[in-house]
């Protein structure tokens, strides 16, 4: 069985991507990894942790009622969110990364970096972009 990684923001796009994880995830008849990165955990992110908590768990029900294996992860490593997802792919030998990004202009890439641009750069599996 593949072994999906499924790397959630919180964003807009990271939502919209769902219904093609599911599809992609059917057809290959893989289980996912819903991972999310938050750089720390202190206290005045709590609500922010909160959300994501439960946008996870959200996530994780709309798989399963699919009859999709499912498991969640919110990462608080201290880390650059690609660096998170990298290192999470490694440690458990994931075959594919699925990535919701947002178009966004050059200038926009270089001032504020990508997720998604990191992942196609440094994985060592496929990145599919959403």
């Amino acid at each position: 069985m593949k072994k999906i990684l499924m790397y959630y923001d919180g964003s807009e796009y990271a939502k919209d991507i769902l219904g093609k994880v599911k599809k992609h995830v059917k057809a290959f008849r893989a289980r996912v990894d819903v991972v999310c990165s938050l750089s720390r955990g202190s206290e005045t992110q709590r609500k922010r942790i909160t959300e994501m908590e439960q946008d996870l768990q959200f996530l994780k029900s709309s798989l399963e009622r699919e009859k999709i294996p499912c498991d969640t992860h919110l990462l608080m490593r201290g880390n650059y969110a690609g660096h998170d997802v990298i290192n999470f792919a490694q440690e458990h030998a994931v075959d594919q990364i699925i990535i919701g990004a947002e178009k966004t202009t050059r200038v926009d890439k270089l001032i504020l970096g990508s997720v998604a641009q990191f992942l196609i750069l440094n994985a060592d599996c496929p990145v599919i972009i959403v």
